[in-house]
């Protein structure tokens, strides 16, 4: 009945699909509740009345995870944990064990994929696990549960990184199953490696024919994965790290040899890993175990990862942990940073356990890389950039007291957000700029004394301002990430490209002018000197004042480009908002109800709300100076005097100019491969929106149609008596009450009615050739992005 009810609903638009399949739950719902009488509801321990109400308030999807059909309660009876399996049984549930391991380091809860394995959370064990002679079910103590203890201890492993809080709960990692987290611990890494070892004998003199002999040789390939799986994460942890000086080597060894010997698993059993089979065991995996603990499960709902895509998984975070090595082994602040940099804009991201572990590794216990004293760190990465100048005012009791501890703090944070998921990285970004802001001012005044001290002291336009200076490049680079990397998480939308690049454009020019100055005063100082006695901590090694005026000039190449590529994009996205090819949602429809909200949405006070609040954290920073609407729509007027095809001219040239400073350029980054990898997704972005507007430009339709001759404030002009004309159109009734009521004063204004009339009419002839040359694809244009190449940036697409 209620099918055909639904049926007659979606037939009728009363209900909206949106896609979804929708399904008859009647019988289901009055099977569950017959035995209730009137005003009955059943009640939980583990759910409380206030939790369910607020669930229901809320739409909280873990109220669905209570209800089981008559096909899940028949899946349950099925479950036997004596049962005797085959090795293609056995195959089958290590696999999707597999899976679900993987899954879980997609975010997911162990609820949702672990613990959804009934040999996890059986009451008991055999007591003859891993014993051959004492086990009539050899293929379960002997083959399965080995690798399900050793599961197990990996997901411990990974659980103890996790809980260090490097990475944040519910966004990276749910944490829910606390109370239920059941990882064997009675299991110690010895005995869970003697267990694989026992397995992978046995299975080595096992014979078996045909689909068995298969899933022999692939079960001794899970037993060698899985032993050099949870040795790499044995000694990866930061205790072993600083306590074992060989945990780092068998760490790599155990990530290498995992990385040689899975690849050679999967070229092996290709079909295997590809398949999508999907008959296994009954009853050996609950999907709905969370019945049992709702107030721990997660609220969404998760999905499997399948065989490809776990192995897919496994081998990222087989090549990711030798990151660790890499960011131990480096003894420069700016290479660690660019590393830091390059992993905070891949894609796709690293996955948590990889960002918690290169934190631990870099910013534990209170030290960088293990040992280094993260102050003397913070002083390195002062003088790398300031110059070997700086480390004499470091020194400077002043300074040690106050600047330096905080500076530390403010660097070792600097870190740790470039290692969080992308929407933390910015909303960090956005809160700690003002923190850095202050930062900037307290060095301000500790350079103003420190310069007075000198005994040469000159006016004050020679101060070089060390510490401020760095300060000041921290800021504005996390101003910088805090505009450029809306784009990737789609917080913007097109329409608000010309402010958002117009302020980036700003912030990139500031920085460009900020390194110039440090540049004049860096090719000031004396020339490298012999360095000092070295020591074991490379922190407190002198910096040449050769490297301080290398990493200057690149981070100017860079941010030159940079500052190109913001103000073409903003002359782009200026000139496609001017023609209407992007539009706020409030102008996409032309109902009389949407007309209005477009007035008034588009007023001068709607629109400087919209502004001050999509930059409300950069407004009260002492410098740069910040945009102010007043300013961003000066600018824009400067604009609208231009015509349209002279600002995508001007932007193409824009773009030409960076392409070349960027080719000279490239001899800087010889060495500084994550640096040059930035590099070079910047060319391909500056390429491709150069190769969009070369297109636009040497369209013929483009070029000879007149709509794009027209200055801005023309076409501002235009649209709005296109909006006026819509809104009458859209209200005839209070149109004709109006023309009742002309008296002979309104008659007196026919000229400008017949001045209104003519500018209807040229806008009725430039809407109709915007729409032609759309229609025809010369002005089909988009804004898109290139996740694989540089996701902060936008792309052009014609």
């Amino acid at each position: 009945m209620a099918n055909d009810e639904l049926a007659q609903q979606l037939a009728d638009r009363l209900v909206v699909a949106d896609a979804e399949e929708w399904v008859d739950i009647t019988a289901l719902v009055k099977t569950g509740t017959e035995r209730l009488g009137s005003g009955e509801m059943i009640r939980l321990d583990s759910l409380s009345l206030f939790d369910a109400m607020t669930s229901v308030e809320v739409m909280d999807a873990r109220l669905d995870m209570g209800m089981l059909t008559a096909e899940d309660m028949a899946e349950i009876a099925q479950w036997d944990i004596s049962r005797r399996l085959t090795l293609r049984e056995t195959l089958w549930i290590v696999d999707r064990l597999f899976c679900c391991e993987m899954t879980w380091h997609h975010s997911a809860s162990l609820l949702q994929t672990i613990f959804s394995c009934n040999y996890y959370t059986a009451d008991s064990l055999p007591a003859a696990i891993g014993r051959v002679e004492e086990t009539d079910n050899r293929e379960r103590d002997v083959i399965l549960y080995p690798l399900v203890i050793a599961t197990g201890a990996c997901c411990r492993h990974v659980w103890n990184e996790y809980a260090r809080e490097n990475v944040y709960a519910e966004e990276d990692v749910h944490l829910g199953a606390a109370g239920i987290a059941r990882f064997f611990d009675e299991y110690a890494l010895g005995d869970a490696l003697r267990l694989l070892d026992s397995g992978a004998a046995y299975l080595q003199a096992r014979s078996a024919e045909g689909d068995e002999e298969d899933a022999r040789v692939m079960l001794l390939g899970h037993m060698e994965l899985r032993r050099h799986w949870l040795g790499a994460l044995a000694s990866l942890a930061a205790e072993q790290l600083r306590e074992d000086p060989g945990a780092l080597a068998r760490a790599m060894g155990a990530a290498s040899a995992l990385q040689e010997r899975h690849a050679a698993f999967v070229a092996r059993h290709q079909s295997h890993v590809n398949s999508k089979e999907t008959s296994g065991v009954a009853g050996v995996f609950d999907a709905k175990c969370m019945r049992r603990f709702p107030s721990a499960a997660p609220i969404k709902p998760r999905d499997l990862v399948d065989l490809a895509t776990a192995h897919r998984t496994l081998a990222q975070l087989a090549a990711d942990v030798g990151l660790v090595r890499r960011v131990l082994a480096l003894e420069s602040v700016e290479a660690l940073a660019h590393v830091f940099q390059a992993l905070a804009r891949r894609h796709p991201p690293p996955l948590p356990y990889v960002r918690s572990l290169l934190v631990s590794a870099l910013m534990g216990d209170g030290h960088v890389q293990l040992a280094q004293p993260l102050v003397a760190f913070a002083h390195r990465a002062i003088a790398e950039l300031a110059g070997p100048a700086a480390s004499a005012d470091l020194r400077d009791p002043r300074v040690a007291e106050a600047f330096g501890p905080e500076a530390a703090r403010m660097l070792a944070d600097w870190f740790r957000t470039h290692c969080q998921n992308a929407p933390r990285q910015r909303r960090i970004a956005l809160k700690y700029v003002a923190a850095w802001d202050a930062l900037q001012a307290d060095a301000e005044q500790l350079d103003i004394a420190l310069f007075s001290d000198e005994e040469r002291a000159g006016s004050p336009e020679h101060n070089p301002f060390r510490l401020s200076s760095w300060a000041y490049h921290m800021k504005l680079g996390l101003m910088e990430l805090a505009l450029v990397s809306g784009v990737r998480l789609s917080v913007y939308q097109a329409y608000e490209y010309p402010a958002v690049f117009c302020y980036a454009a700003q912030v990139f020019e500031a920085h460009a002018a900020h390194l110039a100055r440090m540049a004049r005063h860096a090719a000031g100082d004396l020339a490298d000197q012999q360095p000092e006695a070295t020591t074991c901590l490379w922190t407190r090694r002198p910096v040449a004042a050769s490297h301080a005026r290398a990493q200057i000039e690149r981070w100017r190449a860079a941010v030159a480009a940079q500052k190109e590529l913001a103000t073409a994009v903003w002359l782009a996205a200026h000139a496609c908002d001017r023609l209407g090819l992007v539009q706020p949602p409030w102008a996409q429809r032309r109902t009389r109800l949407s007309l209005q909200v477009c007035a008034r949405q588009e007023t001068r006070d709607a629109r400087a709300a919209r502004f001050a609040l999509r930059f409300r954290a950069f407004s009260r920073l002492g410098s740069p100076t910040p945009l102010t609407f007043d300013a961003w729509e000066a600018a824009a007027r400067q604009l609208d005097t231009h015509p349209l095809r002279e600002l995508l001219a001007h932007a193409a040239r824009l773009l030409a100019d960076a392409k070349r400073a960027m080719d000279h350029s490239r001899q800087m980054f010889d060495g500084a491969e994550d640096y040059a990898a930035h590099f070079r997704a910047l060319y391909y972005v500056v390429v491709a929106n150069s190769v969009a507007l070369a297109k636009l430009g040497n369209d013929p339709r483009v070029a000879k149609s007149p709509a794009l001759a027209a200055s801005g404030a023309d076409v501002l002009e235009l649209r709005s008596a296109l909006y006026v004309d819509a809104l009458a159109q859209a209200s005839p009734i209070a149109s004709q009450a109006k023309t009742k009521k002309r008296d002979k004063k309104s008659r007196k204004h026919s000229s400008s009615s017949s001045q209104a009339a003519a500018t209807l009419a040229r806008a009725r002839e430039w809407q109709a050739e915007v729409d032609r040359l759309v229609a025809a694809g010369a002005l089909r244009v988009a804004w898109t992005t290139a996740p694989e190449r540089h996701p902060d940036w936008p792309i052009l697409s014609v």
